[in-house]
């Protein structure tokens, strides 16, 4: 039995521990932005390789306790098991099987007939023990690797502040995944409209309207924004990677306010209210998210859609959008009360993890249930040109309520009479991209516009008039503009340069996936120019048609009475929709309402559908269908303003030709 355990050792690190190493230690940002110790990685590591195995052991001593027989059995069971489980990641990555039916089936039958090899030749037996060394091997490899050993064996220096004696307060907010074209009206101005918080704060600072990040990756975008340094690829969002940064600039004299999100470079000396979980809340949530991970990393494409995703933040996989969102909602609550005034200046500092994915925010603060995304995976669109529109159209909403959030900052700093005696700047650190086919925000040739350019608004202290600035400028250069404000030295070299100096800047600098390249201002304003064309026919801008609703294969329709339209007889298609219940008794006053519509259509025929949705008797939406898994289903955002408290009426009709409606649901 000892030798047997060992074997399983062997299979167990093959099929589930390696696999999870060489992906982790190739993307140790997932340890280092949810702030795992050293400890907390070791013992994981440990876990994984030791525990799989020692648990089979444990049920096979039971198992011999009661017969030897039985015990054979359950071994040549594990066997096969695990073996199996490491056929389906061979036969996916090797052959690229993607029907979850034959990858199982095979992955099933190999794992039988070595196990059957196993009960039966020698020398398979002989090749597992050989191997038994492979788990400690593979587990101190891991450890070791060039990106986890930083976590693992590193200790923090210590901070090197600088003597300083400003009493400006600064603040400083980074938005994520914000593209300057989407605050934009058709002149090129922000829209005062649909983004009254963005607008005011622009009319009393300099804003920068070609400003651009240099990186597409918040774990690189955000050091460079508080170093003022070029990120460099595989370097962590650590403070042991970035010694020297703008905590530490003000550290020494300033009280710091601290919120950062997927980052941890204030150090514990200097933010010591920045505490991690509870060891038991960290270990429950490393491996959680580790085994949604290995299951992306093992299931089948066509079950694999089914899980949660994991490509939209570095943890929290299995959170619901509603919990990841309050999260970042308690975060930004807690950092704006704690902006207030005291003996010391105080520096503020807040990455807002917002409008960033899942969008499910109405410009209002209330929510809907995003729940999935439809027509996107992983990182990419798909080629559902509407299912592309409308995650466009949930952005957008989301990015009301960010200027929302904005507004309730700026007003924290008035009423504590803080906002004309700070430098504030607003920034993102990156933007996003919606384009059917496309990246939704690593920078590639289509949407570097939409991702490299990031609103960029800096209030000195006592300014009271806007000034707009078109030189092209980047966020490295908000930390030297920092220092410049305050009259400090940088004790470090900066690739940055001051926003109100000389600047010597002729084209943009990017660090991408594949290395540094530089852009052209002249090229990328004429691509934004045709971005924000393509998003002003989208959506119109401020009041004007067609509205944030107004996407969809017959806005012609919207705001007609159904009466006032061809309604045929019904067929044999008919629908389903998934908020029936809620609709019955809507609360206006929830924080949570149902503004999106979403459901099944049966009977209709082969293909998607032309679908138009009524509420009150008038259409105020229409879509088109997709399938997912094979069901035709259909997603729509309804406008706030069509429903009403207590019971509403839904009718969803298939629209065949011109204004010739089908009803589909009438409920």
């Amino acid at each position: 039995m000892v030798v047997g355990s060992g074997h399983l050792a062997v299979l167990s690190a093959f099929a589930l521990a390696q696999p999870l190493f060489d992906l982790l230690s190739r993307y140790a940002e997932f340890f280092a932005v949810r702030g795992s110790t050293s400890w907390d990685i070791i013992l994981f590591a440990l876990t994984l390789t030791l525990a799989p195995p020692a648990a089979l052991l444990a049920v096979e001593l039971v198992a011999w306790l009661i017969d030897a027989r039985l015990q054979r059995l359950l071994h040549l069971a594990f066997v096969a098991g695990i073996a199996g489980i490491f056929f389906i990641q061979l036969l996916k990555n090797t052959i690229g099987l993607s029907s979850a039916v034959a990858l199982i089936g095979g992955a099933a039958l190999l794992g039988a007939l070595l196990a059957v090899g196993y009960a039966r030749a020698r020398l398979i037996r002989s090749i597992l023990t050989v191997l038994v060394p492979a788990p400690a091997v593979f587990l101190l490899l891991f450890l070791f690797a060039p990106q986890v050993s930083k976590l693992v064996l590193a200790s923090d220096p210590e901070p090197r502040t600088v003597a300083l004696s400003s009493s400006t307060p600064v603040v400083l907010t980074v938005f994520d995944e914000l593209s300057t074209t989407s605050l934009l009206d058709e002149r090129g101005e922000i829209d005062a409209i649909r983004y009254p918080n963005f607008a005011a704060l622009a009319s009393d600072s300099t804003w920068f309207r070609n400003a651009a990040s240099v990186d597409a990756w918040t774990v690189y975008a955000v050091p460079a924004i508080l170093t003022g340094i070029l990120p460099r690829q595989r370097r962590l969002p650590i403070f042991s990677e970035h010694p020297d940064n703008l905590f530490t600039l003000l550290g020494g004299r300033y009280r710091l306010d601290v919120s950062e999100s997927l980052t941890q470079l204030c150090p514990r000396s200097l933010c010591p209210k920045a505490a991690r979980p509870a060891f038991p809340s960290r270990m429950e949530s490393l491996f959680s998210d580790a085994g949604l991970v290995y299951l992306h990393l093992v299931l089948p494409s066509d079950l694999r859609r089914r899980l949660p995703s994991v490509s939209d933040t570095w943890g929290a996989f299995l959170e619901s959008s509603h919990e990841r969102t309050h999260r970042r909602l308690l975060l930004h609550h807690d950092f704006v009360a704690s902006l207030q005034a005291g003996e010391r200046p105080m520096l503020g500092f807040a990455h807002l993890m917002f409008p960033h994915i899942p969008w499910e925010f109405l410009p209002s603060g209330r929510r809907y249930e995003g729940g999935d995304l439809p027509g996107f995976e992983t990182n990419h669109w798909g080629s559902d040109s509407f299912l592309v529109e409308q995650g466009y159209q949930r952005y957008l909403l989301q990015l009301g309520f960010a200027d929302r959030l904005l507004g309730d900052l700026v007003r924290r700093l008035r009423s504590a009479g803080m906002y004309d005696r700070s430098l504030v700047i607003v920034v993102a650190d990156h933007g996003v991209s919606f384009h059917p086919g496309g990246r939704r925000r690593a920078f590639t040739r289509r949407n570097l516009d939409d991702v490299a350019f990031v609103p960029l608004l800096v209030k000195r202290p006592r300014q009271e008039h806007g000034h707009l600035v078109d030189d092209p400028v980047q966020t490295i250069d908000i930390l030297p503009t920092i220092a410049d404000v305050l009259g400090v030295r940088i004790p470090w070299r900066v690739d940055g340069e001051s926003l109100f100096g000389l600047r010597q800047r002729k084209r943009f600098v990017f660090v991408g996936d594949r290395g540094t390249f530089s852009g052209d201002l002249d090229s990328l304003k004429r691509r934004r120019a045709a971005s924000l064309e393509r998003q002003n026919s989208l959506f119109g801008s401020g009041l004007k048609p067609p509205g944030l609703y107004g996407i969809g294969p017959h806005p012609e329709l919207l705001g007609k009475r159904v009466e006032e339209l061809t309604v045929l007889p019904g067929g044999d298609a008919s629908g389903r929709l998934d908020q029936a219940n809620e609709l019955r008794s809507v609360d206006l006053g929830a924080e949570t309402i149902p503004a999106r519509l979403t459901g099944v259509v049966s009977g209709g025929g082969a293909g998607v559908h032309n679908l138009a949705f009524a509420l009150g008797g008038r259409i105020v939406a229409t879509a088109r269908s997709y399938y997912f898994a094979g069901v035709e289903r259909f997603s729509v955002l309804v406008p706030e303003s069509a429903l009403q408290q207590g019971p509403n009426r839904v009718e969803v009709f298939w629209v065949r030709s011109g204004q010739e409606l089908v009803p589909l649901l009438r409920q």
